[in-house]
């Protein structure tokens, strides 16, 4: 075997290996994107609800009613499934804190970029060690090919 077989199996090989290795990148980020978005929509849903709105225009009104604290109220139960609500100064939602005691933060949806790139990391795990190994081969194989 010379050095030029030798160096395409290695190349090969940790090609391979690499785009083993993205592809379980590629599952992780998927799954990460997903929770994410079920976040982000849930948030943005709850949100939008009625109970939320009404609750806005309590902390936008210059006369809130009895008992409404400002920057945090506790709701009575409701169809929304929403305990309490935190506001910000200006009376946009912080934070929601639902029945079953989960947390909702305002989120970015996922950006359409991220979607492209999921898919893409197995074949960049190939390309990016195969590429360098045969360009470390190609190297290498000007130092030991003897004068022509």
């Amino acid at each position: 075997m010379n050095l030029r077989e030798g160096t395409r199996r290695l190349a090969l090989l940790l090609g391979v290996a690499g785009a083993i290795f993205g592809g379980f990148a590629s599952y992780n980020e998927l799954q990460s994107f997903k929770e994410q978005r079920a976040s982000y929509i849930k948030f943005e849903r709850l949100a939008a609800s009625d109970v939320v709105q009404q609750e806005r225009k309590n902390c936008l009104s210059d006369i809130p009613p009895p008992g409404y604290a400002k920057l945090g109220s506790q709701l009575q139960a409701n169809g929304a499934g929403i305990k309490a609500i935190n506001w910000t100064e200006d009376c946009k939602v912080e934070n929601l804190e639902t029945d079953a005691g989960e947390w909702l933060y305002p989120e970015l949806a996922p950006r359409f970029w991220e979607y492209p790139l999921i898919a893409l990391l197995p074949v960049f795990g190939f390309l990016i060690p195969w590429g360098a190994i045969r360009a470390i081969g190609w190297v290498g194989a000007g130092f030991v090919a003897g004068p022509k």
